[in-house]
C-alpha cells in the first residue's frame, strides 16, 4: 500500500526534529558512503544525506512521494537518484554501504513472509561490515496508544482529521481525510500497517542472515512501553 495524494501534505503534518535526530542517529552508527533507502517518502532523511557528499539511491513505492521528493531534492541543489522499488521484491546491480528503512515503512508490508523477503532482500544488497537501520512501531503502540486515536484540526485554509482502529492483534487501519481549502481539493486515504514482536523480528532478521543486532526506543535504551523500535543490524562475513 502506498500513498497517493497524501503525499503532497505529508511533510507538514510531521516533526521537524524527528528528522534531525534521525539524521544524526544514523551519522552515530554507521559508517557508510553509498546508501539505498527503501520507503524514503518525500525526501526529508535521503536530502540530509545528499548534503554530505553520500552516494544515495532513494526508493519509494509511491509515485507520489517521489514526485514530492524530487522537487524537494531540486530546490536544495542535491543529487538524489530517486525509483520506484517494492522492498519486498528487488535486486541492487552493487552492495552498499547503508541499507535505511524509517518512519515505520515496513509496518506497511502486511505479511511476516515479505516481510522477510524485504529482509533478505537487504541482505544480498549490502556490503560485508554494511549495515541495514530500520524502524518499526511497536506492539505496544499499535495496541495501546493507536487504536482509537483521534485528531483534528480545522484552520481557515486547511482541514485534517486523522482516525485511527485496531483491526487485528498488531494491525491498526489509519483513515485520513484532508480538505485543502485554498485548492478546492478533498482527499481521503485508508492505510493499514501490522507490526509484530521483537522476538518475531529478530528471527527473521536472523533467518535472512543478520547475527550482529542492536535495538533501541525511539532513540534511546528499549523499554516496554516504547512505542518506535530501531533495528540496527550488521553484515558480518561469519553472519551465516
Amino acid at each position: 500500500m502506498s500513498y497517493e495524494n497524501f503525499a503532497y501534505y505529508y511533510d507538514s503534518l510531521m516533526d521537524e526534529q524527528f528528522y534531525l535526530d534521525y539524521y544524526n542517529f544514523i551519522n552515530e552508527h554507521a559508517d557508510f558512503k553509498s546508501i539505498l533507502e527503501l520507503g524514503c517518502g518525500t525526501g526529508e532523511i535521503a536530502i540530509r544525506l545528499a548534503k554530505d557528499n553520500k552516494e544515495i539511491y532513494a526508493t519509494d513505492l509511491s509515485k507520489d512521494m517521489l514526485e514530492v521528493a524530487r522537487l524537494k531534492a531540486l530546490d536544495a541543489n542535491v543529487n538524489l537518484m530517486l525509483g520506484r522499488v517494492d522492498m519486498t521484491d528487488f535486486k541492487t546491480d552493487k552492495a552498499v554501504d547503508l541499507i535505511l528503512c524509517l518512519c515505520d515503512s515496513i509496518n506497511y508490508v502486511l505479511s511476516k513472509k515479505k516481510v522477510f523477503q524485504t529482509f533478505k532482500n537487504v541482505y544480498e544488497s549490502l556490503k560485508y561490515n554494511g549495515t541495514f537501520i530500520f524502524d518499526v512501531d511497536s506492539l505496544y503502540k499499535m495496541d495501546y496508544i493507536l487504536d482509537g486515536y483521534f485528531e483534528e484540526e480545522d484552520a481557515e485554509d486547511f482541514y485534517f482529521k486523522w482516525s485511527v482502529k485496531k483491526v487485528a492483534l498488531g494491525k491498526v487501519e489509519h483513515f485520513v481525510e484532508i480538505i485543502d481549502k485554498e485548492n478546492n481539493e478533498h482527499i481521503k486515504e485508508i492505510h493499514l500497517q501490522q507490526t509484530y514482536s521483537i522476538e518475531e523480528y529478530l528471527t527473521m532478521l536472523k533467518k535472512a542472515g543478520f547475527n550482529d543486532i542492536e535495538y533501541y526506543g525511539e532513540f534511546e535504551k528499549y523499554h516496554d512501553e516504547s512505542q518506535r523500535i530501531i533495528f540496527i543490524c550488521h553484515k558480518r562475513r561469519d553472519s551465516k
